[in-house]
């Protein structure tokens, strides 16, 4: 290129050479606005859509050329004016930005053919370029650590050098960049060596593998070990990349968590009950307290994630997945006094009292079931023999009172008169048995005799013997004369040697013999009763 003499017109140009030279997107112009050379790369933009939309040419007939100013919109339109204004002499030159950054647009006078033209160059960022700032961006803007170290002697892992942090990494660390850039790994702090860092970036760089760890370490400012969940990856040029979060606030949660679950689990393994708890969807089983385990006799290991038909027979899987299907439905604690579990003989069946508790999420659905589980299998047998106990006294007693009625009977001859016969041994508790039914029937049929029938009895102690002259003596003070009949003579003999004395007694040789004279007596007291009394005297 030569300067051509008494022009002002910039440079004069070999057309083919500087487009030859121009990486960039280049075009010539001449002063009618046509373009008179345009390399390869102009050539495809201006036939790109986004050439359309940000250069100010047009190609009417196939050839490009200045647009016209009016239908351009920006920045297409800035451009053209700027353009125009360097071929009219105007302006010395155009710099301009094309929307986005580091595309932009420069136009410079030049001779073209012996008059004023323009050079047109378009910078446009590549994919590549566009790819490598947007990674930057993101690297920059994430909330992850990344540094980089490069290995300056393949052989000696002290030469671990950091040479990028991002600005997370200064967040996440609490120290600035600046502190360690540059500076080698050991020469940054020591715990990183005592803690085999080193080791692990070199087996990444050597290895050309990703290896995920958790790094711990002892932060003197924070005065507590801090851990870091580390992924290490292999870049090119012996450098190694690594990126980190702090996990320690994690740890420290999953820890509490952890310690509460055993602290909660403790409790639960020391209710004295049978705790268990049910995901409310699928009804498996996702925790069983020790007492549970022991009382069907399986480990824990085999309830979990198993529903009931997984681990019971049909009949019982059935009842006890409808108790809970019921509790859902209720939304509300559900009391089953009667459930059956099997041990693990598959034979034996325990009866539990079982409270079923539904907890709910924030959404109100249900999300677990909580079951309380009672094992009264020996309380309900205990009270079944209890309960068979008061039945078997109850029919006794009954029994002995159909004996003690049948032992001491009363029994109507007629109006007014009744016979107690006495069968069998007298004893004090069967002569107070009588004087009661005695008094009784007195009572009950309003009797004015009754025949103490003592045929049956084999003998008479005089504790018995005594308790006879009560009880005639008790229905005599109601009104009733009672008759001794069918006096035995062993009884009889033993009565006068016993001195029991029987004077106020009416007594009869047989029942023959005093239901006669109870009959003679009622005529009688009838007859009497009829007689008319004396007429009044004049």
């Amino acid at each position: 290129m030569a300067k051509q003499e008494g022009s002002t017109d910039g440079f004069s140009i070999d057309p083919e050479q500087l487009l030859s030279v121009l990486d960039d997107a280049s075009a010539l112009v001449d002063s009618g606005g046509r373009v008179l050379r345009l390399n390869p790369r102009m050539a495809r933009l201006l036939s790109s859509e986004e050439g359309a939309r940000l250069l100010p040419f047009v190609q009417p007939d196939g050839t490009p050329r200045l647009s016209e100013v009016a239908p351009l919109l920006e920045p297409a339109r800035s451009a053209a004016l700027g353009i125009a204004k360097v071929l009219e002499g105007a302006k010395d030159r155009l710099e301009m930005e094309l929307g986005t950054e580091g595309s932009s647009l420069l136009a410079i006078p030049c001779t073209l053919r012996g008059a004023r033209g323009a050079l047109v160059r378009v910078r446009l960022r590549s994919a590549e370029e566009e790819h490598r700032l947007r990674c930057a961006e993101v690297v920059q803007a994430m909330q992850l650590g990344l540094h980089i170290l490069r290995l300056e002697d393949p052989e000696d892992d002290t030469s671990l050098r950091y040479v990028y942090g991002n600005p997370a990494a200064e967040a996440i660390t609490r120290t600035p960049i600046s502190v360690y850039m540059g500076k080698l790994l050991d020469e940054a702090a020591a715990s990183p060596r005592e803690n085999g860092l080193p080791e692990r970036l070199m087996q990444v760089i050597r290895e050309k593998r990703t290896l995920d760890f958790e790094y711990t370490w002892e932060d003197a400012r924070h005065n507590k070990p801090l851990t870091y969940a580390m992924k290490a990856f292999p870049l090119g040029g012996q450098h190694v990349g690594v990126i980190f979060e702090n996990i320690t606030p994690r740890k420290e949660m999953e820890e509490s968590l952890r310690s509460t679950s055993q602290f909660l689990d403790n409790i639960l393994d020391n209710i004295p009950l049978m705790v268990f708890i049910k995901d409310a969807r699928t009804l498996r089983y996702l925790h069983l307290n020790s007492l549970a385990e022991q009382a069907v006799g399986l480990p824990e290991s085999e309830w979990l994630g198993r529903t009931d038909d997984e681990i019971f027979p049909k009949d019982l899987a059935d009842r006890l997945i409808a108790n809970d299907r019921k509790v859902l439905a209720a939304r509300e604690i559900g009391d089953f006094p009667d459930e059956q579990i099997l041990q693990e003989d598959k034979a034996t069946r325990r009866l539990v009292h079982t409270r079923k508790v539904p907890i709910f999420g924030e959404d109100g659905q249900p999300q677990f079931i909580i079951g309380l589980s009672e094992d009264i299998t020996e309380r309900r047998a205990v009270e079944e023999a209890q309960r068979r106990e008061l039945v078997l006294l109850e029919t006794q007693e009954r029994l002995m009172e159909l004996v003690r009625q049948l032992s001491t009977p009363l029994l109507p001859l007629q109006q007014g008169v009744l016979v107690a016969p006495l069968v069998g041994q007298m004893d004090e508790a069967r002569g107070a048995q009588f004087m009661e039914a005695l008094l009784a029937g007195v009572q009950q049929h309003q009797a004015e005799m009754v025949l103490i029938d003592i045929t049956g009895v084999p003998a008479i102690d005089a504790t018995v013997a005594e308790q006879l002259l009560r009880a005639t003596r008790a229905a005599g003070l109601l009104g009733t004369t009672c008759a001794l009949v069918g006096l035995s003579p062993e009884v009889a003999r033993t009565m006068v040697e016993l001195g029991v004395d029987f004077s106020g007694l009416v007594t009869y040789a047989d029942l023959r013999a005093g239901m006669a004279a109870a009959l003679r007596r009622r005529r009688l007291a009838t007859s009497g009763a009829r007689q008319p009394g004396p007429k009044p005297s004049r």
